[in-house]
């Protein structure tokens, strides 16, 4: 996710993570561990004891959707998540979350809730960028960006696949994000997410971004922010009306790693 850094010295391990939303949902329903220990064990009620029966992590990015107060609790809170798979593959995209449970809330955080990466847009108003200037020390031009690059589509010369209602469900094969029945001409998508970090950056993999369609220009609904150098989080509410969408991508530095993606509709 950089500009100009070899993607064979570094490569982000990431993993995107989007759901649909009825209208007018402007929260950010993602959670992620915040912990010394860099984890947190999810349970369920059983009987008269809590069992323990998983444990999201940190260090492998594991993200979730808050739900609710877990219920008759005052310290813990119900998540859903998705299940990863035990083998790593280069690339790796989930369309289901069948996992839930509850975490207590002091080991988690919403990763809006995080210190968030300063905002503003490049000169011809089509990247986002993002630069964290949580330390004045270091020099502006060693500061770790995230840089969103928006164009207008071409995805109506691509093939596309629709429901029995007419609903766009897949463009070249692709779910597609962000459109209903018929692509409008003023169609928009994510061309690329760049990650710039002193000695090392890297560029999104196609699968990553392909049909992310109307993307916000609204720093109210997309923000970057971070645990640290190694945790980084992107998150977009896109679209607008019944296709809004919320998508967020967790970014994890590390040479030498392949990414992963999970995707839940």
């Amino acid at each position: 996710m950089m500009i100009s850094v070899s993607k064979a010295l570094y490569i982000s391990v990431f993993s995107i993570f989007s759901v649909a939303f009825a209208k007018g949902q402007n929260k950010v329903p993602f959670g992620v561990v915040k912990a010394e220990e860099g984890y947190a064990m999810v349970r369920v009620h059983k009987d008269d004891y809590r069992k323990i029966v998983d444990k999201i992590r940190m260090k492998t990015g594991d993200v979730f959707i808050y739900e609710k107060p877990a219920p008759g609790e005052t310290e813990w809170i119900w998540i859903k998540y998705p299940e990863r798979e035990d083998t790593e593959k280069p690339f790796v995209r989930y369309d289901s979350i069948t996992k839930e449970g509850m975490v207590n809330k002091n080991r988690v955080v919403f990763v809006d809730k995080l210190p968030q990466f300063t905002p503003s847009k490049s000169k011809n108003g089509k990247s986002l960028i993002f630069t964290d200037d949580s330390n004045p020390k270091i020099p502006g031009n060693q500061r770790t960006k995230v840089i969103i690059d928006v164009y207008p589509s071409y995805a109506k010369i691509k093939k596309q696949e629709k429901d029995a209602e007419g609903n766009i469900l897949k463009v070249d094969k692709v779910k597609a994000w962000g459109v209903g029945k018929e692509l409008p001409e003023d169609l928009t998508e994510i061309k690329s997410v760049r990650v710039q970090q002193p000695g090392r950056g890297s560029v999104f993999v196609r699968d990553a971004i392909k049909n992310m369609f109307q993307p916000t220009m609204d720093f109210n609904n997309v923000g970057v922010t971070a645990i640290d150098n190694d945790h980084i989080f992107l998150y977009m509410i896109n679209g607008s009306g019944q296709n809004r969408y919320t998508t967020i991508w967790t970014i994890k530095q590390g040479k030498g790693r392949k990414p992963d993606h999970f995707q839940k509709s």
